[in-house]
This record gives C-alpha cells, structure tokens and sequence, in this order.
C-alpha cells in the first residue's frame, strides 16, 4: 500500500512512522493508535487536541479543506483527497486496512459530517474498530434543520416557529409577515456555521435581499421567526440513544459588540436539567451514537429557551469542556468510558488570549480565573502551535 505523506514533519517516512504488527498480547498495554478523517480544520484540530490528551498515536486522513492539519507536530497526515465527498471508499479502506494491520488501529473517528458519511460509507470494508456513529440516516435528519424542526415538534421540545422554502422566487412575504412576524432568519437547510443566514427586517427587506438575489445554486432554506436574546448550547456523547455525557453552557457577553476577545469563547457552564432534558429527548427518539452539538436561543420575550438546530459532529466548545474536565472523546475510546463526570455543573473557562485584556487580568488577580483550566488550555496551545496558525493563515473557517 502506497501512502502519501503530507506533513511539514522533517526526515520521517511513513514506514519509519508505522510500526510492524503488534501481537495481540501486547495490545492490551500500547498506546492507543486511532485514524482520524476531517474535512473542517477546526473539527479536526479539537479532536486531535483530546487524542493527545490520552497519548494517542494519531493518522489523519484530509482533504483541501483542511489543510492546517498537515502542519500538526503531533500528528501523520498519510493521505489527502481534494474533498472527502469523492473518495473512493475502498481505497481509504485500504489505507486504514493497512494500517491496522501494520499497527493495530483501535478506532476510526471522524471530527464532522462530511468525514463521518465517509466513515459510514466504507464500514463494511473496515477490519478495525470505528468511533461510535449512527447510521447516516439518523445523521441526515439531524443536519438538516426542518427535519430537524420536525423531530422537535413531535416530540414536544420547544423551537422557533418555522417554514420551508424550496423556492425564492415563489416566497410570499405577505405569508411570511403573518405566520412569522418580523424580523426573520433565513438559513440554508444544510449549513455550516453562520454561512448564508440572513436576519431580514421587514418585508422590503425580506424581497430586496431574499427574494430578488441571485442566490446561484439554490438549496432549500428554512425561514424562522427571529428571537432576540443570547445563545445557549447543549453538548453531548451517547450511545445508542443513551446520553452519557452532557454539558450546558452560554458566552457571557455574546451580545455586547464592546466585550472583544473572549466575546463567543469565554464560557459559563450551568447545571441546566431542562437542557439537558430536551437533549436526552431527542437522542432517544433518534438512537443517536456519538458526539453533538444542540444550539439554542434565550428568548427574552417570553423568557423561555428554545431549540434552534443540531449539529451531529464534534464542536468547538469540545476544548472548553474538556479542560473544566469533560472530554467527549474519551467515552468512545478503549479504555476510557466511565473515566470522567457524567456532567459538568457549574464552571466557568475563559480562553488564554484572555490573558491580553484588562478583564482577563483581573479575573487571574481577584482568583476568579480558575488556574487548572487555564494551565491546560496554555499547554494544550503550546504543545501543538500550528495548526490554528495556519488555519487563520490559510483562511480555513472563511471558506465553503
């Protein structure tokens, strides 16, 4: 099996990286060595964050979109695809086939969608064990937010009224101003991100920006009424439609455009139940396997939360969580289930470059900065410095 090395790493063959077999006498005590498949940067860099953690040996598998990860000290990119949609199932197969075979792979875990329906189309060929995932139908009716919309429906969790529209051309603004009011979001049905949404105000709005645009390839949006009030997010790891790790959080701050650094990553963890219920709801329903992301949205109108969308991948929180002390990838892996808090409760994280602010420095002075998180997050940084360098340098979170 030919690999293609992609890393900036120097002297160092893939042959002299992957070790001959091992015997399964002694794979009991070996590190662990795991596969991971991103096609988001980002997602990758998160999971891998947590892989180091646990001391794992890890090989990536990419594509164009996330090329930062071919700069990771910490790890071997041994194959990259211009995008994950169009890889030849068998031949990554083979790939990690080999490597399994070479080294003993113990799972095979992808940091977001797109990497998990790769996973999901390759399983049958696959000689190794794999990161628990849902079947991708389940994956499907989760990502696309009106399928979504009508999970929650049906099943009596809370969310923003909302329609479908498959058509720009044919929206009726007049419907649309009386089954929704203004201001409403419009979103991409499948998106990532704050890509293609659109806060319209009223009904001149909503025709100049929505109706009239070339919107080019059109997919089918959803139109939602707006609510105003902060965002609060649910994170959570099951298995079989278990949750067996969750935790609750809101940004403080998130609505004050002056609060800078820290604005959408400082976190407040709460011991929110009733989030928590309406999660473990919506698992059970879906008999969801793995890692996801629910966000949802104060209303402060009626002072009520309710369920935006949900993300069925590894998320950005992932590195907050995991240094107030709970990883959502150790479950999944050998070994570690059982090892952590099945919650959080109530913790605050705040991000290192919030060393750089006036607010930060007095949160370390006064001893409202807890010292562990903080440690963990700088080491965590320095120990692998480049991937989130070259992820800004390369524009990675800007692109489609």
């Amino acid at each position: 099996m030919r690999f293609e090395l992609d890393s900036p790493a120097t002297g160092t063959s893939v042959a002299e990286f992957i070790s001959p077999p091992i015997a399964a006498s002694s794979r009991a005590s070996r590190r662990l060595c795991v596969v991971l498949i991103c096609h988001y940067g980002r997602s990758g860099y998160n999971v891998l964050r947590s892989l180091r953690a646990v001391r794992a040996k890890v090989f990536v598998i990419r594509d164009a979109r996330a090329v930062s990860m071919r700069y990771s000290l910490r790890s071997k990119v041994v194959h990259a695809i211009p995008h994950l949609d169009d890889a030849d199932p068998e031949i990554i197969a083979g790939i990690i086939n080999d490597l399994h075979s070479r080294h003993g792979i113990d799972s095979v875990i992808g940091a977001d969608v797109e990497s998990q329906s790769l996973i999901l189309r390759m399983r049958d060929r696959l000689t190794c064990p794999v990161f628990p995932i849902s079947p991708p139908e389940t994956l499907e009716r989760l990502n696309n937010k009106w399928d979504f919309y009508q999970l929650c429906v049906r099943h009596d969790v809370p969310v923003p009224k909302t329609l479908l529209c498959e058509n720009r051309s044919a929206a009726d603004p007049d419907l649309i101003g009386r089954e929704l009011g203004w201001p409403v979001v419009v979103k991409p049905a499948v998106g990532y991100g704050q890509r293609g949404i659109l806060i319209l105000r009223d009904r001149d709005d909503f025709v100049q920006r929505f109706v009239k645009a070339d919107a080019g390839h059109e997919p089918s949006v959803i139109i939602q009424e707006y609510l105003e009030g902060p965002d609060w997010a649910l994170g959570i790891f099951a298995r079989n439609g278990n949750v067996e790790h969750w935790a609750a959080w809101v940004c403080p701050g998130q609505l004050d455009t002056g609060y800078g650094i820290g604005r959408f990553t400082s976190t407040e963890f709460l011991d929110r139940r009733d989030l928590a219920d309406m999660g473990e709801r919506l698992i059970a329903a879906t008999a969801f396997s793995g890692i996801a992301n629910f966000d949802l949205r104060f209303d402060t109108r009626t002072e009520t939360i309710r369920m935006l969308e949900c993300n069925p991948r590894c998320f950005n929180r992932m590195l907050a969580t995991r240094a107030i002390g709970v990883d959502f990838v150790k479950p999944g892996l050998r070994g570690y289930a059982g090892t952590q808090p099945r919650s959080l409760g109530r913790a605050s994280f705040y991000p290192w470059h919030e060393l750089f602010t006036t607010r930060g420095i007095k949160r370390l002075v006064n001893g409202k900065w807890p010292l562990r998180p903080l440690v963990r997050d700088v080491r965590d940084m320095l120990d692998d410095p480049l991937v989130p360098i070259m992820r800004k340098i390369h524009k990675e979170d800007r692109r489609d």
